[in-house]
């Protein structure tokens, strides 16, 4: 599941900061924001971005984090006086107030922010195949939604399967009216072109899923594609692993455990468990990498939660949360 948006909030807590007279923090669902002390009051509305988006920083709201040659801003996590600060709380301003906006509402395209995307996640034009000559299916775009914004949608008990979370680029392949189809998150891609997801393609891949037609293998391509290079990077390989299978006809997810047993190469299991409030599960994302080729001291980007028995949000989408290492959102190769 996935909603990507810059929620209006009310702040119900504000908490001591135990290292800074001047600072305080306020928790926003699973995430907290570090503030100055007395910005924010009790009861107050105000606008929390989390990481991983782009603000424009020619925006008065925005313009202390103005730097040269740059006109949008990555938030990420920072650590003030000892205590993580993730993302970004500002007020709620006579301006959002004078557009309507109220407790609930996106903002996220009124401000002009972004949801940050890394420079391989996006094709080039020319690699991407015409509208008419994609696969005619129902083929949902995969993205996950952070642990923190939704803490209790796993159940108490409820069996999960936890994964490795690889740093890369998001990769969907299918077979689909006698054709093999390939994609990144949002687009499909021509074959022939030697980009990012036709490297990472194998000859065992196409023939799974010519195997299961209409079948999407969705999985991560890694290596030299993004900032952690998992030991091959540097040498220019790239690499697939799986992490989801969907049927278009159907609209049946495939269970992880029913994917394991594929013989695809698929990202690290880490654990399974019943899961617990308060489990301390989290700590396994600060752990090194277990991805095959990743040497000593090579850092996890976080881990994948998904119930064992597939189900179902209220909106409709695959229960599947995120949750991304504090070493890797303080870390210099976010």
């Amino acid at each position: 599941m996935s909603t990507h948006s810059v929620p209006i909030i009310r702040i119900n807590t504000i908490n001591n900061h135990p290292n800074a007279d001047s600072l305080e923090l306020i928790p926003v669902g699973g995430w907290q924001a570090v503030v100055k002390k007395g910005q924010f009051k009790t009861g107050d509305l105000a606008v929390y971005i989390q990481p991983d988006y782009m603000v424009p920083t020619a925006h008065p709201a925005f313009s202390f984090l103005a730097r040269e040659g740059k006109d949008m801003y990555r938030l990420r996590a920072i650590r003030l006086r000892g205590e993580l600060s993730f993302g970004l709380l500002v007020p709620f301003n006579t301006d959002l107030q004078a557009a309507g906006f109220v407790l609930g509402d996106d903002v996220m395209e009124h401000l002009g922010i972004a949801r940050y995307e890394p420079p391989m996640s996006r094709p080039q034009p020319a690699d991407q195949l015409a509208f008419d000559q994609c696969p005619q299916i129902p083929v949902p775009r995969f993205d996950l939604e952070s642990y923190n914004n939704f803490p209790d949608l796993l159940q108490e008990g409820e069996l999960v399967i936890v994964t490795e979370k690889i740093h890369g680029a998001n990769a969907k392949y299918v077979f689909h009216n006698g054709t093999f189809f390939m994609g990144s998150r949002g687009r499909w891609l021509r074959p022939d072109k030697d980009h990012a997801w036709s490297r990472a393609c194998t000859d065992e891949m196409k023939a799974w899923c010519e195997l299961y037609p209409d079948t999407v293998l969705y999985g991560e391509v890694y290596g030299a594609v993004q900032s952690l290079k998992y030991g091959i990077g540097e040498k220019g390989v790239i690499k697939f692993a799986a992490f989801a299978a969907y049927n278009a006809h159907t609209g049946h997810w495939w269970s992880l455990n029913e994917l394991f047993t594929t013989g695809l190469p698929m990202v690290p299991h880490v654990a399974t468990f019943p899961w617990v409030t308060g489990t301390d599960a989290f700590l396994w994302a600060e752990d090194d990498s277990t991805v095959e080729t990743a040497p000593p001291g090579h850092m996890r980007e976080g881990l994948v939660f998904t119930p064992v028995k597939e189900r179902r949000a209220e909106d409709g989408t695959r229960v599947a949360l995120k949750y991304i290492s504090t070493r890797y959102w303080t870390g210099k190769d976010a």
